[in-house]
């Protein structure tokens, strides 16, 4: 019994400590970015390229602010986040060009209305294999396995011509690297995180920095710049869109 006793101390005692040691957090954090949009499309009709539309020039879709979020546990050198974007622009302009998109013709001086509509749900776990603590600095580096979930689809109507809608799906693997800095506790932080991957024609490129402060213990103000490159070729459709800009958030953790 007293074996017993110690044996059950000493399985406490290594258990508080090795909490301790994993430090675990949790929290959110959420956004509004003010992104800049660019890019084509191209449909292929009966194994036919259509006409590639450029999503600005062609279409007049604008520029929109857009929030997004994301969620994290940090265990130790560990973490694991899940975030999600809502995506979705709107253009409406006359046409100078006849285009052909999806199967249907869109003639000269149609008034064309667009939809350009994207929901991506991410996952990513980071494992620091650095994460030196000097003090009132803090330091780390860490790599990245990430998947990107994209759906979406392209909308195109008119009065004349009618109304046809495009979509394309893909989950995307990427690796990358996360690096970060902290002065006086971390109450100061700059980070950086970036993604990717190119296979046959395809890409995806996602990167995140941003300089955070918190003025509470659970609280933490941020100010970045967000990037997202995306190229997806499928047999129906072909995008190629860039959306960057800054943006400003907050993240609360316990």
């Amino acid at each position: 019994m007293q074996r017993f006793r110690m044996a059950a101390a000493a399985a406490a005692m290594i258990a508080i400590a090795s909490s301790s040691a994993l430090a675990v957090e949790i929290g959110a954090r959420g956004a509004y970015w003010f992104p800049e949009l660019s890019g084509d499309v191209q449909t292929t009709t009966a194994g036919v390229p259509e006409t590639l539309i450029d999503v600005k020039d062609t279409l007049g879709v604008e520029d929109e602010n857009l929030p997004f979020g994301e969620a994290f546990l940090r265990a130790g050198r560990w973490t694991l986040r899940v975030g999600y974007s809502g995506i979705k622009f709107d253009g409406n302009k006359e046409l100078s060009q006849t285009i052909m998109f999806n199967g249907e013709t869109f003639s000269v001086a149609d008034d064309v209305v667009t939809r350009l509509e994207m929901k991506m749900l991410d996952g990513d776990l980071q494992c620091d294999i650095l994460r030196p603590d000097a003090g009132i600095v803090a330091f780390n580096l860490g790599l990245l396995l990430k998947v990107k979930y994209v759906d979406g689809e392209v909308e195109l109507r008119s009065a004349a011509g009618g109304s046809t809608v495009q979509d394309f799906k893909a989950p995307v693997p990427m690796a990358g690297a996360a690096v970060g800095a902290g002065i006086l506790k971390n109450m100061i932080r700059v980070d950086l995180r970036g993604a990717g991957i190119a296979y046959s024609g395809n890409h995806l490129y996602d990167v995140d920095a941003y300089a955070s402060f918190a003025p509470l213990p659970f609280v933490r103000l941020q100010g970045g710049y967000r990037y997202i490159d995306l190229r997806i070729d499928e047999d129906d459709i072909r995008a190629s869109l860039k959306m960057k800009g800054p943006y400003v958030g907050a993240q609360l953790s316990f």
